[in-house]
């Protein structure tokens, strides 16, 4: 179950990352779009690790915190490499 919810999590933001790209906004907007959308769900694996460093598994929960956002951030990237080649295409 765990690794369907991360997989979900990472085809959201692919999904995110290509209609983002197909809005009319200016590029700062777009950047903080995608950064109010990649942030929430890696936070709650973070901000326990970080607020109770000396419990157990504080260090996996950060682990898995940051690896969440880089590879939210990654897909969101791939989205919007996928959505402006198409659109380069066309």
């Amino acid at each position: 179950m765990p690794k369907i919810l991360a997989a979900l999590y990472l085809l959201l933001m692919v999904a995110a990352g290509w209609r983002l790209f197909a809005m009319s906004w200016s590029r700062a907007l777009k950047i903080a779009a995608a950064a109010a959308l990649v942030i929430p769900i890696p936070m709650l694996f973070l901000l326990p690790a970080l607020m109770q460093p000396d419990r157990p598994f504080a260090d996996l929960l950060r682990g898995i915190g940051i690896a969440l956002m880089l590879g939210g951030a990654a897909s969101m990237l791939g989205g919007v490499a996928g959505a402006w080649l198409k659109a380069r295409r066309t």
